[in-house]
This record gives structure tokens, sequence and C-alpha cells, in this order.
């Protein structure tokens, strides 16, 4: 198996990745949407640009890039949605918390996660 981070990105890029993994007799087995609050999805950037000195985080091109993840990538998850594999998880917590709720979502699915030896 293998696991997909911000790909894809929007509906060219789902119908692309259909084509690619059809021709392999493959398919998704789950699509996991982490669900932060924007106001919440503000904060922890701008902190983040505080705490990795990154010039190009500024309030503008983080309203930018978050006006693009609604209008673009937010839609494929209907596309996902209509063949049953999307788990929406509650993005809000420690990172432990929200990788548990993301382990027990996959488990419900009967996807197991295999441990580091």
């Amino acid at each position: 198996g293998f696991l997909l981070d911000g790909y894809p990105r929007n509906l060219a890029q789902v119908m692309h990745l259909d084509e690619f993994l059809g021709g392999r007799d493959e398919s998704l087995d789950a699509v996991i949407a982490l669900v932060v609050p924007r106001d919440e999805s503000l904060a922890r950037l701008t902190a983040r640009a505080v705490e990795q000195g990154r010039a190009d985080d500024t309030a503008e091109a983080i309203e930018t890039r978050l006006n693009i993840y609604e209008r673009e990538t937010a839609p494929i998850l209907g596309v996902y949605g209509t063949r049953g594999i999307v788990d929406e998880i509650d993005g809000v917590g420690g990172l432990d918390e929200v990788t548990e709720r993301i382990f027990a979502a996959l488990d419900a699915r009967g996807l197991r996660r295999r441990t580091a030896e």
C-alpha cells in the first residue's frame, strides 16, 4: 500500500489519479479529511510563521491558501464521499490525539497499521 499526502489537490488531479490507479487495477481505500475550523487554521499557520521565521507566511498569503483550499481542494471530498471512502477526523487537539483518531478510522475500515521494526 501507499499513502498520499496533499495529493490530489483538485478535481483534475482526481481524474488523473483515477486513470493511473485504474491502469494498475487499484483504487483508494480511504481518504482522511482533517476538519479544523478556519480560525484555528489561521492561528496555527500564523504561529508556524513566527516559530519558523517564514517570511512568506503573511496573513494575506495564509488567507489566499485557505481560499484556494476551499475553492479547489475541498470539492474533491464530495467525489470521494460518493464512493464512501471519506473519514472526517476532528483535527483539533494534540498530535497524539489526532493520530489516534486517524488510526481508529483506518482500523474501522480494516486497514491495519504496520509498526516499525
